[in-house]
């Protein structure tokens, strides 16, 4: 009688558990097998009879993709042996018991397999006897990328630092102003059922090969195109012109497993988001395949839209500063701040010594080999000014140390370079502190801005400048240009502290000619709402003042600018910009400064009605003042917590109303520590957050 298989058994949870895999939800419910690949897994057989070791010969098939090749890496065959232990290498099996007709099986999976859905078929054959009796195993398997494996690109000597940026499916993503940062909790969600098959699916679309999925540099630039929807009809389709009806705002998602839930049931780009909700995925994808990742923010971060190294700004003879250069020439823009994420790799393409963190970014600014995407960029390049290795690490180096160039209308409609400002940009690059709980404030936030520059005008700080600017022809031709010298009457624009809606604020300016002779000063101050990516949103107040200063004197300028002047103008994150432009006649100096801060806006509150208890009913009741003298309109409540993903639409608020109620009821399942984060957003207010922690009892 010739062996065959009767049934398998790969024990789902007990080898997720071996392979940090366990808290996987279709791995708790047993429909699928999650496995990480450098290690070894164990696989149960149930034969018809005895196997007889001296004619039975026993297979295992592994095969991944459209057309598995053994060439490529997608398939492999190993003969079952007896043998003491398996080659950690290469794909090996081995008999590890026997108990009458059933046998445990010791699989290794290389560590160099293809991040995929394997599948698996055990065959049956008698040595000399013609015929192969196969068994395919009907559980889906997926192999993902192992930090935990030393021979794993991806591979992390740290506990502590894998158990944040691999398991932990809860988070922050900072925004607000680098003086005033402000941290959202972001519940990544990475072992929710349909993330992983998701992922999947977005590799499919974007034609991602199953051969180039081993390697993890190929893959996080996949993951960096596929997050957007521009090239490939990806993941997640990103709006900034403040209208979104048609979809969800970006303001009211604080969770990713709703926009995998989205995405995974339409098959189509979820509507909409903006950089934060593009890293917040990008975390839950790189999580959930193994790659360790982080959320970083970058506050002040250039975006330079024709390579030059720097970012250009506009002056027309107005003294007001334009969003562009008038002839299309260049967009550059300074983003208020800018979130992109860090994923951990070796890089062996490049030389030793740009392992380590890479920048990745989905937000679609620019192009790179025709595609929207940026990275994988070694951080440790951008550091240095080595901007020619690894991927996009130009742009990534401009977005943190490039040095703003003023340019100025003449009356001849020429534009001159009157002024650059140095160590303009990257004020403040941070990301949520390792193992910290999310905790309100700047508690849990890690400074990291020395992992991506060198102190300003240190001599490290020089050698990267120079090393980068020696590259770009059009870089070397900007800093070649000569400047004025005479700089003799010195500025000031007074920052704002802390501005509440409904409060008004003052713009003001100090003047010190610090000249022999007297100087006439023709002082712009303005005050404008714009994105957080720098562009204008409106127009708020524009003052203009002309002064002559005897030698040594000071003077302070100022207007203010009124709640009914900037209430119904704001855009969702509340940023104002103020800006004093200065142009002194007969020396040419020119100066300009900008102050960004964000108006603070009501507070959410919740309460809960009694002490949360496991399988009991529990009602949470959210609460705000609208302040505004208008009403507000597309309001939903965004509710996210364990086993909670909801987006409820609620009704329009009206002008100034007080005490606008919510009420949610919820049915805990797990007794401990619970977080759950409520986000209000409208039309007109929105970005109103607050998280609540509470005790589950029994």
């Amino acid at each position: 009688m010739s062996l065959t298989v009767v049934s398998t058994h790969l024990y789902p949870l007990e080898n997720a558990v071996e392979h940090h895999a366990d808290r996987f939800v279709q791995v708790q419910d047993g429909s699928t097998a999650i496995l990480r690949r450098g290690q070894p897994f164990y696989l149960g057989i149930k034969f018809n009879r005895l196997l007889d070791s001296t004619r039975d010969v026993v297979r295992i098939v592994f095969v991944t993709g459209p057309v598995p090749t053994p060439a490529k890496g997608t398939s492999a065959v190993v003969i079952v042996k007896e043998k003491e232990s398996v080659d950690d290498d290469k794909w090996d099996a081995r008999f590890n018991n026997f108990t009458k007709t059933t046998a445990t099986v010791q699989v290794q999976i290389p560590p160099y397999a293809p991040v995929s859905v394997w599948r698996i078929i055990v065959q049956t054959a008698r040595k000399g006897v013609a015929g192969i009796n196969q068994h395919p195993i009907e559980t889906p398997v997926y192999v993902l990328f192992n930090p935990w494996c030393p021979f794993d690109i991806v591979h992390m000597n740290d506990e502590d630092q894998l158990d944040e940026y691999v398991l932990n499916d809860n988070g922050k993503v900072w925004q607000g102003t680098y003086k005033e940062p402000k941290g959202y909790q972001w519940f990544f969600g990475q072992f929710e059922t349909v993330v992983l098959p998701s992922v999947m699916m977005l590799f499919d679309k974007a034609g991602l090969p199953h051969h180039d999925r081993a390697d993890p540099v190929k893959v996080a630039r996949t993951i960096s195109a596929i997050t957007n929807n521009v090239d490939d009809n990806g993941l997640v389709e990103g709006k900034w012109d403040g209208s979104f009806e048609d979809g969800t705002s970006p303001f009211a998602w604080i969770s990713s497993t709703p926009i995998f839930e989205e995405f995974y049931n339409t098959q189509l780009p979820v509507k909409y988001g903006q950089c934060w909700v593009f890293s917040g995925v990008i975390v839950t994808i790189c999580r959930a395949l193994g790659i360790p990742c982080r959320s970083v923010t970058n506050y002040m971060s250039a975006h330079d839209t024709n390579a030059s190294l720097t970012v250009d700004t506009y002056i027309d003879l107005n003294g007001e500063k334009l969003n562009n250069h008038p002839g299309g020439y260049t967009n550059d823009s300074c983003w208020n701040f800018h979130v992109w994420n860090d994923v951990w790799m070796d890089r062996a393409d490049l030389a030793k010594g740009y392992g380590g963190w890479q920048s990745i970014d989905g937000t679609p600014q620019e192009t790179s080999d025709s595609m929207y995407r940026c990275g994988p960029a070694p951080v440790e390049a951008v550091r240095r000014g080595e901007i020619n290795i690894g991927f996009d690490t130009a742009f990534v180096f401009t977005e943190v140390r490039a040095d703003m160039c003023v340019f100025k209308e003449s009356d001849e409609g020429f534009w001159t370079r009157v002024k650059t400002m140095p160590n303009y940009v990257g004020k403040l690059i941070v990301t949520k502190k390792i193992g910290s709980e999310v905790l309100p404030g700047i508690e849990d936030m890690e400074d990291i801005t020395e992992l991506y520059k060198n102190p300003y005008d240190s001599p490290e700080d020089k050698l990267a400048v120079k090393k980068a600017i020696k590259v770009v022809p059009i870089a070397q031709e900007i800093y070649d240009l000569e400047e004025s010298q005479i700089e003799d009457v010195e500025f000031n624009l007074f920052d704002i502290e802390q501005i509440t809606l409904g409060e008004s604020f003052k713009i003001a300016v100090s003047i010190h000619n610090t000249a022999t002779e007297p100087r006439s000063v023709d002082v712009v101050l303005t005050a404008t709402s714009i994105l957080y990516t720098g562009t204008t949103v409106n127009k708020l107040r524009r003052s203009h003042a002309n002064i002559v200063l005897k030698p040594n004197q000071r003077e302070n300028l100022h207007t203010f600018v009124k709640p009914s002047e900037y209430m119904d103008k704001l855009s969702a994150h509340s940023l104002i910009r103020i800006t004093a432009v200065a142009n002194v006649q007969g020396t040419e100096q020119m100066w300009s400064q900008d102050d960004d801060f964000a108006v603070h806006k009501p507070q959410l509150t919740v309460t809960l009605n009694s002490e949360p208890r496991v399988n009991v009913p529990c009602v949470a009741t959210f609460s705000f003042n609208n302040p505004l003298p208008v009403a507000l309109t597309d309001c939903t409540f965004s509710i996210e917590g364990p086993a909670v993903h909801r987006v409820i639409k609620f009704r329009d608020v009206a002008p100034n109303e007080k005490n606008v109620t919510y009420k949610e009821t919820f049915k805990p399942t797990k007794e401990g520590e619970r977080t759950v984060t409520v986000s209000f957003t409208s039309k007109q207010l929105s970005d109103i957050k607050n998280t609540i922690t509470a005790k589950v009892l029994p």
